[in-house]
């Protein structure tokens, strides 16, 4: 069954929210997550001790992870680093390449990934583009650019018009 763009396969408050067991009962063994406002604000220039526990939690767990951001260079290579994590900066999502480098590279097919983000055009598109398990989780902040704020006020219209047809 072909996915509908926009619509999430899994909608959830924040990445802590993510039922990482049941996950894993689909056959999910690797995540690929957005950064800014999806683990931490776009003010935390590393990842917290929260952010850092969670992915020690998923390493335990035997899953891969990957991180593929939009932003650039200067704001993802200090936090991936510091995570000890490969990434991707300037990934313009929804585009496909740098999300099939990221499944190259970890080894894993999309449909055995979970893509992880705040917005819907630009992370759950770019996981149904790729046939990847789209999780949306809420904006972690409402401190953005004046594009994003925008951006989101479509996404709320789509995200209302999903949750009258859940």
């Amino acid at each position: 069954m072909k996915k509908r763009r926009f619509y999430p396969d899994l909608y959830v408050k924040t990445v802590y929210d993510i039922d990482l067991n049941s996950l894993k009962e689909k056959g999910i063994k690797a995540f690929i997550f957005d950064i800014d406002n999806t683990l931490v604000t776009y003010d935390d220039p590393v990842p917290t001790e929260i952010v850092m526990d969670y992915f020690k939690k998923l390493d335990e767990m035997g899953f891969k992870v990957y991180l593929v951001s939009n932003n650039d260079l200067e704001r993802v290579k200090p936090f991936a680093e510091y995570a000890g994590l490969p990434y991707f900066s300037k990934a313009l999502k929804p585009r496909k390449k740098y999300l099939k480098i990221a499944l190259s590279d970890m080894g894993v097919k999309a449909e055995e990934t979970a893509l992880v983000g705040d917005q819907l055009f630009t992370d759950v598109w770019a996981g149904t583009r790729m046939n990847m398990f789209a999780i949306l989780v809420d904006p972690i902040s409402d401190k953005e650019d004046s594009f994003v704020h925008f951006k989101r006020k479509i996404e709320k219209w789509i995200f209302n018009r999903y949750n009258s047809n859940v």
